[in-house]
């Protein structure tokens, strides 16, 4: 601590010239009071805005080695934050201190700086309150304070005070004595670059001066690693044209952000809402976030991620190590990257807790993200999927069984096999029923005779998927999706399964299953393949139950021949006849075995396939049966339709022949209107010769009489009124078919008749 000295001791003659160096001394000694009084001196009001700026630099200066990391997290530990007080005048008017105490408080300290902060930036012109370096050399809560001052200066001042502020400090330069400005030009920040500054100092410096030798050895290393673009850029003031700062800012390694201790990000988080989240480099958003989620301010925290998380790498990768929660995914789902980083974080699926595991696959992945399409073809696709459904399901055997018994421990087991039962049943069709690919080498079922979709043989060789293997049970089938892709996949997955343990005799007893059978639906079923395939497997199992039979009656027999003076027991058992418990017992799998014949569309099956021994007689009746009955009413469809077209036929002979008879009285017609119309034409050729007749008897002036004339061409085929032609020329030429002939004229003037 830090001696108390006695108020009432204090005589000081504060002046202008002095009261800076009492606010210096003040600060060194860590003493509240004398703070407080050198900055409430009147001497302390009249200093001008340059050297209040000068002193309040040098005050920020000293709180440098002071940590309010401790008031922090106690006031977490209160669920309130503690607030500088905004009225500094009744803050200082109350004495704080209790005068029987020692030693001074490190809170009180602190309380007593930031009050001679708020009170120097108060006395500040706007045009001399520039944000710089030298302002954030002293503690993060310092610097805090600083920008609070910064931000109620800019807000409540205006363009015409700040104009008037500047023609102030002006007229006070004439009459005050001023410190000399340095040649070199202040660089002036905005309140997101003097934050990030901020951030980035403290982060630094805290890795490099740790107490822990392997974090200062990381931090070493990882400044001396920093590109060199980066380290062109000073934080230290300069000439603010070499970089454009606006645009660009020099991040953080990563190495040092990962050792960042919780107390410092702590004492950080105050300059979140001054920093521009889209514009802050990738690390140290994810410092950002951070910070919030140290001091439990969750939701200021989601809406910094949802900013940054598309273009911060940083970020994303803060969510697959834990530092920010995994819900806070679902506020960007929207985005690629979102799935790439859940996928991520499945695949620890081994290592990590089963709550936590049970959260990511129901809550974010089957409820948020199963929408989305980056997320179907980023997981739901991928080969990480069977494994997870693998895990689920071997992991919590007999939890159902255990929480029915009252054995509530095992709830989040159970929770596991619920949440692998959904994740089965949203992706038992994207991966094809799990099972193995389908240009796959390996036989199932070992070498031997094969059916259209599973070999049938004596032999089992490695297992190719997880039903093989026996990760996933049979059972499991119930939890597929509805629909017909599925209910197929569901049939082989089925069919496979229940061959490979019927060679391998295991689960093969007919109660299991009659039991799995049900789940394959097949009275639904109308493919002829997966029919047929069915029904070997069912043949199958009735060669074995009369396998049973035999073996059970030649089993009484040789008991019987044996013991030849035995007599009939309790049970009735006659010679060679089995006791009537297991007579019973085979007849009931006999008639379990029957019911699965009789759920299957056997009319379905090629004559091939029938061919075989182990079929129940009844079926093969009933098959015969179903074919004759579905001829004869083939037979009856085709009869009426025969008899239909028959009518159809007679019914087209009626219209043909009436269709006939008009064509006929058509064509009559025709032939009379063809007389006529060569009458017609006949008429009208002679009524046209006359008319060229008198035509050419006004031309020449003779007489009209028609023997006169002479007719051009030949008279006696005439093919039309175009042949004739009159010789209308002068010099008696004629026109005979086109062409000009010369002649006597009246050697032509005859008629021929």
């Amino acid at each position: 601590g830090v001696l108390k000295v006695d108020p009432a001791a204090f005589h000081l003659d504060y002046t202008t010239e002095s009261v800076g160096l009492y606010l210096e001394a003040a600060s060194r000694l860590r003493c509240p009071r004398l703070l407080r009084d050198t900055v409430l001196a009147p001497a302390a009001k009249e200093l001008s805005s340059r050297r209040v700026l000068s002193l309040l630099e040098r005050v920020v200066l000293y709180t440098a080695d002071l940590d309010n990391s401790e008031m922090v997290f106690r006031d977490l530990e209160k669920s309130e934050v503690r607030q500088p007080p905004e009225a500094p005048e009744k803050a200082i008017d109350e004495t704080t201190e209790d005068a029987s105490e020692d030693l001074v408080t490190n809170e009180q300290v602190i309380l007593a700086f930031c009050q001679v902060i708020q009170r120097l930036c108060a006395r500040l012109d706007a045009v001399d309150f520039r944000l710089t370096s030298a302002l954030a050399a002293g503690s993060p809560w310092a610097s805090l304070e600083v920008m609070k001052a910064y931000r109620v200066k800019v807000d409540t001042v205006g363009r015409v005070n700040y104009a008037f502020q500047s023609v102030t400090s002006t007229m006070k330069s004439f009459f005050y004595e001023e410190e000399q400005p340095s040649q070199q030009q202040k660089q002036e920040w905005k309140e997101h670059h003097f934050s990030l500054h901020v951030f980035r100092k403290h982060i630094i410096e805290s890795a490099l001066n740790s107490q822990d030798a392997g974090i200062r050895a990381i931090a070493e290393h990882a400044l001396e690693d920093v590109d060199e673009g980066s380290k062109g850029w000073s934080d230290d003031e300069g000439d603010a044209t070499k970089t454009n700062r606006e645009h660009y800012e020099v991040d953080v390694p990563e190495a040092i952000c990962d050792h960042a201790a919780p107390s410092v990000l702590a004492s950080l988080s105050g300059f979140v809402p001054f920093v521009d989240a889209t514009l802050t480099p990738p690390v140290l958003s994810g410092a950002l976030v951070r910070s919030l989620l140290v001091i439990r301010e969750k939701e200021k925290a989601r809406v910094i991620f949802e900013k940054v998380f598309v273009r911060s790498k940083k970020t994303q990768a803060m969510v697959t190590t834990g530092h920010i929660p995994v819900d806070f995914l679902g506020g960007v789902k929207s985005h690629r990257a979102s799935s790439l980083v859940l996928r991520k974080l499945l695949s620890r699926y081994g290592t990590m807790d089963r709550q936590e595991l049970c959260y990511l696959l129901g809550n974010v992945l089957l409820q948020e993200f199963i929408g989305e399409k980056h997320c179907m073809d980023l997981i739901l696709h991928h080969s990480l999927v069977p494994d997870l459904v693998v895990y689920c399901r071997v992991n919590s055997r007999g939890a159902r069984e255990a929480v029915s018994a009252g054995r509530f421990e095992f709830a989040p087991v159970l929770r596991l096999r619920e949440v692998g039962e959904q994740l089965f049943g949203a992706t038992f069709v994207i991966h094809n029923g799990f099972l193995p690919t389908a240009d796959s080498s390996i036989d199932p079922l070992g070498a031997g005779e094969t059916g259209s979709h599973w070999p049938v043989s004596s032999s089992i060789s490695s297992p190719e998927c997880p039903w093989d293997t026996g990760d996933l049970d049979l059972e499991l089938l119930a939890y597929a999706p509805p629909g017909e892709a599925a209910m197929e996949l569901s049939r082989k997955v089925l069919l496979r399964g229940l061959f490979r343990r019927q060679r391998a005799g295991v689960e093969s007893d007919v109660p299991t299953v009659v039991r799995l059978w049900a789940l394959g639906r097949w009275s639904s079923c109308d493919d002829a393949a997966l029919v047929a395939e069915a029904f070997r497997f069912v043949t199958n199992s009735w060669k074995s139950l009369q396998e049973a039979k035999a073996s059970a009656r030649s089993a009484a027999v040789n008991a019987t021949s044996a013991d030849a003076t035995s007599t009939p027991t309790d049970e009735g058992v006659h010679a060679g006849v089995p006791s009537a418990t297991a007579l019973a017992d085979l007849m009931n799998q006999e008639e379990a075995i029957f019911g699965m014949f009789v759920e299957l569309q056997y009319w379905r099956l090629q004559p091939r396939d029938l061919m075989t021994p182990w079929a129940p007689p009844q079926l093969l009746a009933c098959r015969i049966a179903a074919t004759c009955k579905q001829l004869d009413r083939e037979n009856h469809d085709l009869s009426q339709q025969s008899a239909a077209n028959v009518l159809e036929l007679n019914r087209l002979r009626r219209i043909l022949l009436a269709l006939y008879e008009k064509l006929e009285h058509v064509e009559q017609r025709s032939t009379q209107s063809h007389q006529k119309q060569l009458e017609v034409m006949e008429t009208l050729k002679s009524d046209q010769i006359a008319l060229i007749c008198c035509h050419e008897s006004s031309n020449f002036g003779l007489s009209t009489r028609v023997s006169d004339w002479c007719l051009i061409g030949d008279s006696k085929t005439q093919a039309g009124l175009s042949a004739w032609r009159m010789c209308d020329d002068c010099d008696g030429d004629q026109i005979i078919n086109g062409e000009r002939q010369s002649g006597d004229l009246h050697a032509h003037r005859r008629w021929y008749r």
